[in-house]
């Protein structure tokens, strides 16, 4: 169904000038630095700044512009534009000076926490369209925690099966516990939130999907900066949660449990891409957060 990336990168300068031509754009320098994407600095027809963003097509991005489109700048980039022909090419509002909140070292971890925690609120305020596209955290949950079973009785990483267990459980019952539902970020890290001008900052590339708010929140909660290379990781990982948890009004044990599912089901992918350390790294983090509910 989708493309490789070989062959979407040969199709790159295509796209682009097809948009170019579309919006009537010119394109300047690109960013570096996209995986899976191709992003390049524009003028608009009237002077205005944007940005032209051209993803590879995969399952993840399938509706990025149709959530940028929902929540219309509510702590997100807005979009611009959309091409009709091709769901991966968007024309988004520039973020300046763009700089990464994982980035901002000199900004206490707590204060960036508050402002992820503070964006994904907004996201979350929105509701859910009437006529979504987007898919059930339930059902990718679900999905992720039958591959992790399979990956562990297939691969027989040395990781403790219990703990393996309780998070591929976390994964099929947390979704349908959840009090809400709403369209989520997907990809929350804090990579993905930027400094602008519009607002302080603003997030980015969404892999949106419906379902429980607190799914979004492990990400921030172990990459603004790693709170298990603390003297107590413990203690750390329970200060941030309590952050999140006064910030977002999420139960704080909900956001641990999604903490320790996300890790457990990040583990098992490592193994499944030949990284056992990693794995065994994402283990480790997981058993430290599963504590917070012994």
């Amino acid at each position: 169904m989708w493309p490789t990336e070989q062959d979407w990168r040969a199709s790159v300068p295509r796209l682009l000038a097809r948009a170019v031509e579309r919006w009537d754009l010119r394109p300047g320098e690109p960013y570096a630095g996209g995986s899976v994407s191709h992003v390049v600095r524009v003028r608009l027809p009237d002077g205005g700044d944007a940005v032209l963003k051209l993803s590879l097509p995969h399952r993840e991005a399938e509706h990025e512009a149709a959530a940028l489109g929902w929540w219309d700048g509510a702590g997100a980039v807005r979009l611009l534009a959309v091409d009709p022909d091709d769901p991966f090419v968007l024309l988004l509002e520039r973020c300046d000076p763009g700089t990464r909140l994982v980035q901002r070292d000199d900004v206490p971890a707590e204060e960036r926490l508050r402002t992820a925690g503070g964006l994904l609120t907004r996201l979350w305020a929105t509701g859910i369209p009437d006529d979504h596209p987007f898919e059930s955290v339930a059902d990718v949950a679900a999905e992720w925690a039958a591959l992790a079973d399979a990956r562990m009785l297939e691969l027989a990483p040395p990781f403790d099966p219990g703990l393996v267990r309780r998070g591929t459980d976390l994964l099929r019952t947390l979704p349908r516990g959840a009090p809400r539902s709403v369209v989520v970020h997907g990809d929350a890290n804090p990579g993905n939130v930027l400094a602008a001008v519009r607002a302080p900052w603003l997030v980015i590339d969404p892999k949106p999907m419906v379902g429980d708010p607190a799914y979004d929140l492990s990400p921030v909660l172990v990459q603004v900066d790693d709170p298990f290379r603390t003297g107590d990781p413990l203690r750390a990982v329970r200060h941030r949660v309590a952050v999140l948890s006064d910030t977002t009004g999420q139960s704080p044990d909900r956001i641990a449990a999604w903490c320790t599912a996300r890790l457990v089901e990040s583990a098992l992918w490592s193994v499944s891409r030949g990284a056992l350390g990693d794995g065994v790294d994402a283990m480790a983090r997981a058993a430290v957060v599963d504590r917070l509910g012994a």
